[in-house]
């Protein structure tokens, strides 16, 4: 429709459409690409994305609009009474004649929008508790593999590698290149570690870092976008984040579970230093050597003692009393076998003597089958002598074996001990969960207490 006015009557007369679009060449020709100060009220986004509110100051309003297309650009969140700076230029909404700004740039008052932003997602993330000290996982001793997300050609992958193999020369590691920089950077981290993470059970990945070199708030930006931080969080590897200097904060610092100053720290906590270990096992080595030193020192004390117990030496006592019998029983056999074979010698002298004589030789033959059967007597007798003393000697023995703790245990008893050596005789003396030493007639056995019955 045309915007001429009509001649009624020697008038110019404007329809409705007309001055309003009159007024909107007017407006946008005049107040173009200007910057408003002003304060948000009325904040709304409907399902379009769009952002509608009204700019105020403390005499006058103006309403604003900031369509989709260019929230790309806003890196904080739009709030109610928040003071910001506006850019776009003055436009007419024809259908209800009214005017307003069309919003291309908005910046907070007082504070940089990157500040703003990075302070309003740690505040949100915060509440979530994905800053919890008990969400942080510990770095392994000895990682297998390790995964990188970082640029290829970036300095802070060439620093971590040289420490690496400084350091540890045979630890693996894959590397996921992405940009650390610009729009597409974050996508690209937060890719990075989500693949890291499907790719572990198979490559056996131990740990990750997510790093770059130092930079401007700008140029670290994408490691404090909620999309890294959110897959640092959900990460089934533990994390450890270097991004720029030691000076340098980001969200994803707050997020991993450990935070190293600069890239160089990162290789540093990962590995140790191989002469690092071989001095830690030195002095493990050490440490053991003396442990057990003490430990078969204490325990031959403690045999030492078991052997001088009351007990042991009543023990060793009868033994030797019964030892000390047995030879005097010999002994007294001995001496009457001696007198008996000498009264025999001197019977048959006798006898000889008799017969030699009286010349009669059937005396001589039946003397001599006499003392023949004599002597067999003697030897049989000192025989059963002996015979009942080792008998008696057998059962000393058996009864002593008896009341040896070895002998006990070779019957299939045994002794249990507390983690403190203490010989325990009650179940009450052990809680469950406690270490126990059990002693057997041959080796031991080092059990954990599951249930404990009265």
């Amino acid at each position: 429709m045309s915007t001429q006015a009509r001649s009624d009557e020697g008038r110019s007369v404007y329809s409705v459409t007309q001055l309003t679009q009159q007024i909107k060449l007017s407006l946008e020709r005049t107040f173009y690409n200007l910057w408003v100060a002003g304060e948000i009220s009325n904040l709304k986004q409907p399902s379009s994305g769009h952002y509608y509110f009204t700019l105020k100051d403390d005499q006058a309003q103006i309403s604003a609009v900031l369509f989709r297309g260019s929230t790309r650009h806003l890196r904080f969140r739009p709030e109610d009474g928040m003071a910001v700076l506006v850019w776009g230029h003055v436009t007419v909404y024809e259908p209800r004649g009214a005017y307003q700004i069309r919003v291309e740039r908005m910046e907070p008052r007082g504070k940089g929008s990157l500040q703003l932003a990075f302070e309003q997602l740690k505040e949100k993330l915060g509440k979530e508790g994905l800053f919890e000290p008990s969400r942080k996982r510990p770095i392994p001793l000895l990682p297998q593999r390790l995964g990188i997300v970082t640029s290829p050609s970036g300095a802070a992958l060439r620093d971590v590698c040289r420490i690496l193999h400084r350091r540890f020369p045979n630890l693996e590691v894959l590397v996921y290149p992405a940009q650390v920089q610009g729009d597409i950077a974050a996508a690209e981290v937060t890719k990075g570690i989500q693949v890291l993470n499907r790719l572990a059970k198979a490559t056996s990945i131990d740990v990750l870092i997510v790093t770059r070199g130092g930079g401007s708030l700008e140029d670290l930006w994408p490691f404090n976008e909620e999309s890294v931080a959110r897959a640092i969080a959900t990460s089934a590897i533990p994390v450890i984040s270097a991004v720029g200097h030691e000076v340098d904060y980001t969200i994803a610092d707050f997020v991993a579970d450990v935070r190293a100053p600069t890239p160089s720290a990162a290789a540093e906590i990962v590995v140790r230093n191989k002469e690092e270990f071989r001095e830690r096992v030195s002095a493990l080595k050490d440490r053991l050597g003396r442990s057990l030193g003490h430990r078969l020192r204490d325990l031959r004390s403690r045999a030492d003692r078991i052997s001088s117990h009351q007990a042991f030496a009543a023990v060793l006592h009868g033994i030797e009393t019964r030892s000390q019998r047995v030879d005097d029983s010999v002994h007294r056999a001995r001496f009457h076998l001696d007198r008996r074979l000498s009264r025999l010698r001197q019977q048959l002298q006798g006898l000889a003597a008799r017969l030699s004589e009286r010349r009669v030789d059937r005396r001589l033959g039946e003397a001599r089958t006499r003392l023949a059967r004599l002597v067999a007597r003697l030897q049989a007798a000192e025989r059963q002598r002996h015979h009942r003393a080792r008998h008696a000697f057998a059962e000393v023995a058996s009864k002593l074996d008896a009341l040896s703790p070895l002998g006990v245990l070779g019957r299939g008893y045994s002794l249990a001990w507390s983690a403190q050596g203490k010989l325990l005789r009650s179940s009450d003396e052990v809680a469950v969960g406690d270490t126990v030493r059990v002693d057997l007639a041959r080796g031991r056995l080092h059990c954990r207490v599951e249930k404990r019955d009265a």
